[in-house]
């Protein structure tokens, strides 16, 4: 019954406080409180143990009576959206739970981790109810008002500019790199907006045998996306650009391709699970640095592509895979493959298995420069060179063992 009058509060007022009253044995207070596991790769731990010190944290998901997985995604603002899944397990078995807060891009680090705190917090209270922690809980409102949504003066556009550089560099070689990008966004529930400006200059220099190598790559490129959405699980879009690339042999190449997506599960639950048609067709024009092989200068083509993108995420693990094919009209052979995969299990208690890869099949390379490309050019990466195939992968396994609890913060050293 209190976890049926406490949800719509939760719900309609987002100040609540829960706190904690000074036990008169921690030793017992520790032995009646749930396991909890959290599942956060952008959460400070340290931070939410020493905080919220009334569960026992557990090192192993297996050992949890209440595990939580908090996972995020981008607002148009700049901000995150963050969800916070909660799983009953053992004596809470059936009771889960799931709360949506977002933080602005103006958030500080600690702002973030503080709400994260507060809305776990209020996650937990309809498990703690029902242990021998209810006694020592109380719960606080702190405002009578209600909250007036904010009058948005920007119509949801955000503006974004930055300049960055690095460089580094001994005796034989030295690099420096600049990137500079500004953008302007617009996300609604209805429509989103994207348009961004982007300069990359990187310069490596290498001095072999008293001989010095330069090798210069220039990608200043212009994009856009406008995209409608029609339903809870289709949307439509455009996608539009201009780039130019020393490295790929293009002076300059620009694009227009209209898109289709549908996700067979519903977009409000694009944290946990998706499973996306993505389908494009466009116009592309390309005007080469060097006549490529097969005797272009500048070309116009249509082009067309199909994406099929499944992510889902539970508390056993995760698995992503992508299946991406595109084709020219003009040449149908013209065309290429590629899969992409992630793969991590929780396998066993305290046993976890992680692998990623890729492979393309490629044969599209319709902007290679026609002749030999040099040594020099071959190893300072400056030329695109021909392949019909690539391929990248990673594994790695981890095990855990010993004591089960996480509770202690010691930030020593």
């Amino acid at each position: 019954m209190f976890s049926r009058v406490l949800r719509p509060l939760l719900l309609l007022t987002p100040l609540f406080i829960l706190s904690q009253e000074s036990p008169t044995d921690s030793a017992s207070f520790k032995a009646g409180a749930p396991n909890l596991f959290i599942d956060c790769g952008s959460c400070d731990m340290n931070y939410i143990r020493t905080e919220v010190d009334f569960v026992n944290y557990v090192i192993d998901r297996n050992d949890a009576d209440i595990f939580i997985m908090i996972t995020r995604q981008n607002t148009g603002s700049g901000g995150k959206e963050y969800t916070l899944t909660l799983e009953g397990r053992n004596v809470f078995e059936g009771v889960n739970d799931t709360l949506v807060y977002i933080t602005d891009q103006e958030y500080s680090d600690d702002e973030i981790r503080e709400k994260t705190l507060k809305y776990l917090s209020l996650g937990l209270v309809r498990y703690l109810s029902h242990t021998p922690l209810a006694d020592e809980l109380t719960i606080r409102y702190d405002s009578d008002e209600n909250i007036a949504p904010p009058q948005d003066d920007w119509d949801y556009w955000v503006f974004k500019s930055s300049l960055d550089g690095w460089f580094d560099g001994q005796s034989s070689y030295s690099s420096m790199n600049l990137h500079g990008q500004l953008s302007a966004r617009r996300v609604t529930e209805d429509w989103k907006l994207d348009f961004s400006l982007r300069l990359n200059y990187n310069q490596d220099a290498y001095i072999i045998d008293d001989e010095e190598y330069v090798n210069i790559n220039r990608n200043p490129s212009m994009s856009s996306l406008i995209v409608k959405s029609l339903s809870q699980h289709f949307s439509a879009g455009l996608r539009a650009g201009v780039h130019s690339s020393t490295y790929g042999n293009k002076d300059i190449s620009y694009w227009l391709n209209p898109a289709v997506e549908y996700n067979i599960y519903p977009y409000s639950e694009s944290t946990r699970r998706e499973f996306r048609i993505y389908y494009m067709v466009g116009y592309n024009f390309h005007d080469y640095h060097e006549t490529t092989i097969y005797d272009m200068n500048e070309e116009h083509t249509l082009r067309h592509a199909l994406d099929i993108d499944f992510e889902f995420r539970e508390n056993w693990g995760s698995v992503e895979f992508s299946v991406q094919g595109s084709q020219y009209f003009h040449d149908l052979s013209q065309n290429r493959l590629d899969f992409h995969g992630n793969l991590s299990l929780k396998i066993l208690k305290g046993f976890s298995y992680n692998i990623r890869g890729g492979y393309s099949l490629i044969h599209d390379q319709i902007s290679l420069p026609k002749g030999a490309a040099s040594q020099e050019e071959i190893l300072l990466h400056q030329q695109e060179l021909a392949t019909q195939y690539n391929y990248w992968g990673s594994m790695g396994i981890s095990y855990t063992f010993g004591s089960i609890y996480n509770n202690i913060v010691n930030p020593r050293f």
